[in-house]
């Protein structure tokens, strides 16, 4: 596997007097993914359940390949225009791409600040737009769809527009795809039946992780490896998290989730995850809360609570223990001051492992709930087999629960009142 899970912790000092009970309820929930596991491999033979189907297709990908976004070189900037799932994927796919050229830039946020550099001057030329809205419908797509193609539009025209723009939502009639439609731009159908959070595999996140260099085949063969084991072993490492996830909920309090990976390239990660799990568990007054953390930097503002605050929390550290290229570190630029002997011939990333090591320890003897989750490489089988593991483990830990880890019917209501609040009718 790409990567080790170890949740020790939780049962050696975690749970203290309420060992053996937590112990009971991990062995009785992981009995329960059993009959989870066969009701999602049903789901996945009717095809009603295409998430899972994805890591082991390819032809999409040929059809991705071909675009002319991928394979002409007109463009220095890819904007990607989407909010939530339709962008959180991408984002953490191209944190690891080698390209540089296009740069891609994600307009997750209508501040138009942001927006206002791409919309304007000399480099509007060299600038392609991706929108993206699963239903077509999203407010905030549509709000940044109509700026992108008034610019275009003013500096050349519908040729422009149809040029320079490309739109993923639902296939039919949709408030997105008509303009995509009157304006002549190019539209690529996203599946209804892949949920937003859930579309990382799919054109959504494929399209601007091959921009940014990803092998996406190796992002679904680690994917893949992931979903096989966990349909084939009772204690494949998806259910088992789901299951002790369950356990400390029911018998020990835990409220919380909390994702902290010792690595830059892994924080967008953490926003994906954090939309996934609130999303897919928390309904009918059910639900833990998630919390996304980065190490080192969260030592120094969220451990002190973590530690000597209230022990309702699971811990997710993910460490990643490949060496980096970093010149090994020479005390003798500070004159060998023996404060600084513990640096000595180290590189960067052994420090990050050590503190890395040095939170886990800490956290387990303070008696936390804590999984450690190790990789010995940071590459595309590696990030396809994690996204697969917390989209699995979201799933089973959702049913486990008893909620539809699939819908989101509270969102719905936020969105239609947005609506009329521009309308003057709220």
């Amino acid at each position: 596997m790409a990567y080790i899970q170890n949740t020790d912790a939780c049962f050696d000092r975690g749970a203290g007097h309420r060992n053996d009970w937590v112990k009971t309820a991990y062995s009785k929930a992981l009995i329960q993914t059993e009959s989870i596991a066969q009701t999602l491999g049903q789901l996945m033979k009717r095809g009603q359940l295409p998430i899972l189907t994805l890591p082991g297709e390819e032809e999409d990908l040929k059809e991705i390949e071909q675009l002319p976004l991928v394979t002409g070189d007109d463009y220095d900037h890819v904007v990607v225009v989407g909010i939530g799932g339709s962008s959180l994927g991408a984002q953490v796919l191209a944190s690891i791409g080698p390209k540089t050229h296009p740069v891609l830039h994600f307009w997750d946020t209508l501040d138009y600040h942001v927006m206002a550099p791409h919309l304007t001057g000399n480099n509007l030329a060299r600038t392609a737009f991706l929108l993206i809205s699963k239903s077509g419908s999203t407010p905030e797509i549509l709000a940044q769809s109509l700026l992108v193609v008034e610019a275009l539009n003013k500096f050349g025209g519908k040729e422009a527009v149809s040029r320079q723009v490309l739109v993923i939502c639902e296939p039919g009639s949709n408030p997105l795809g008509r303009i995509a439609d009157k304006w002549g731009i190019k539209r690529l159908d996203h599946n209804p039946d892949v949920g937003g959070r859930y579309s990382v595999f799919s054109v959504v996140g494929a399209l601007p992780a091959i921009l940014a260099g990803i092998d996406m085949r190796m992002v679904r063969r680690g994917a893949k490896e992931v979903l096989d084991n966990t349909f084939r072993t009772v204690d494949a490492a998806p259910r088992v998290g789901a299951a002790l996830h369950h356990a400390l909920h029911e018998i020990a309090g835990v409220s919380m989730n909390v994702m902290m990976p010792y690595s830059k390239q892994l924080e967008p990660m953490t926003h994906w995850f954090r939309q996934l799990w609130a999303e897919s568990i928390g309904k009918e007054g059910r639900g833990t809360t998630p919390l996304n953390a980065l190490g080192p930097i969260d030592q120094h503002s969220q451990l002190q609570l973590w530690l000597d605050g209230p022990n309702d929390k699971f811990f997710t550290l993910i460490i990643n223990n490949e060496q980096d290229t970093s010149p090994l570190m020479d005390v003798g630029l500070a004159s060998n001051d023996e404060a600084l002997d513990y640096l000595k011939d180290h590189h960067i990333s052994e420090v990050v492992q050590a503190e890395a090591s040095a939170t886990a320890e800490t956290l387990a003897m303070r008696g936390k709930f804590l999984r450690r989750m190790e990789i010995g490489k940071l590459d595309e089988r590696t990030l396809g087999a994690l996204l697969m593991h917390f989209m699995l483990e979201t799933i089973f830990a959702c049913y486990l629960l008893g909620v539809n880890p699939f819908d989101q019917p509270a969102v719905e209501d936020g969105k239609r009142l947005t609506k009329m609040y521009l309308k003057g009718k709220a």
